[in-house]
């Protein structure tokens, strides 16, 4: 592996990788099939936008075989960390050594065919267990999902990220309604935003992003000190064009608008949920 970049001290908190195939290869069931998108890829992509800590959400495509995820983080001196994906059945031996090796959450996800089956009881235990490492969950879906668990789950303590603003279409007016709902939601301390996803919001047009910025922005203020950035590289299962992500780190920056706020979303928070 490469020597990393410089520490800049900015985050990508959502990146994905996959393969090398020959090292890292898919099971025959794999639930998609992406293109090879390695871990050398990512660190120079990131190094040509001064990021120098990331976090490698596992691909569902690879299940609960963390073995890339986990090589992949091993190789950059702890600034980069992970979020497993886990099925219940894991012993608290194999959590440790999960932790060990830098993964630092587990995601939820409740998008499509992967969130068949899914019992919100078992989630809420096996999110308290993970709790206690001080790992936080990841939970992916829709508004019309994400809400009914977010109240569902008002006691939780472990720190609950929400994925991709909860994927909302500005153009829907439930979709609307229901991102006022999550910033009475983000009022709890233990509730964080992560402000990504604009493109499948939007499309892959920079100049169609803009027309979210009033509402990413409200999602913003409603959580400052708790809210975090992440690019998706390299953009799976993506509809359209691909995004080009010095165009999403640059929408940030502007969403952002100054450089105290820059450096909480994209240094500070992220320093702060990953350490």
């Amino acid at each position: 592996m490469e020597t990393l970049l410089t520490d800049t001290g900015r985050w990508d908190c959502h990146t994905h990788i996959y393969g090398p195939w020959k090292s890292y290869p898919l099971s025959d069931n794999a639930v998609y099939r992406p293109q090879e998108a390695p871990m050398t890829e990512l660190l120079e992509m990131h190094r040509k936008l001064g990021i120098s800590h990331g976090v490698l959400v596992q691909a569902a495509c690879y299940r609960t075989d963390h073995a890339a995820l986990l090589d992949a983080i091993s190789s950059t001196e702890g600034r980069y960390k992970g979020i497993a994906l886990l099925d219940g059945s894991e012993s608290d031996s194999h959590l440790e050594a999960l932790h060990h090796g830098g993964v630092r959450g587990v995601r939820f996800n409740f998008m499509g065919h992967l969130a068949d089956g899914q019992n919100l009881n078992e989630l809420k235990a096996r999110a308290d267990r993970v709790g206690a490492l001080g790992w936080h969950v990841l939970v992916h879906g829709k508004l019309p999902q994400i809400l009914p668990i977010l109240d569902s789950w008002r006691g939780l303590r472990t720190k609950l990220v929400i994925d991709h603003m909860a994927r909302p279409d500005p153009s829907v007016d439930a979709d609307r309604d229901g991102l006022v709902a999550l910033r009475k939601y983000l009022d709890n301390e233990h509730r964080w935003i992560k402000l990504s996803g604009v493109d499948r919001m939007m499309g892959g047009s920079s100049e169609s992003w803009r027309r979210a910025l009033p509402q990413v922005r409200d999602l913003l203020r409603a959580a400052p000190e708790r809210a975090i950035w992440g690019s998706d590289w390299p953009h799976p299962n993506i509809q359209g064009d691909v995004p080009n992500d010095a165009d999403l780190l640059a929408f940030i920056e502007e969403l952002c608008g100054d450089t105290q706020s820059v450096d909480a979303v994209l240094t500070h928070n992220p320093a702060r949920l990953y350490r």
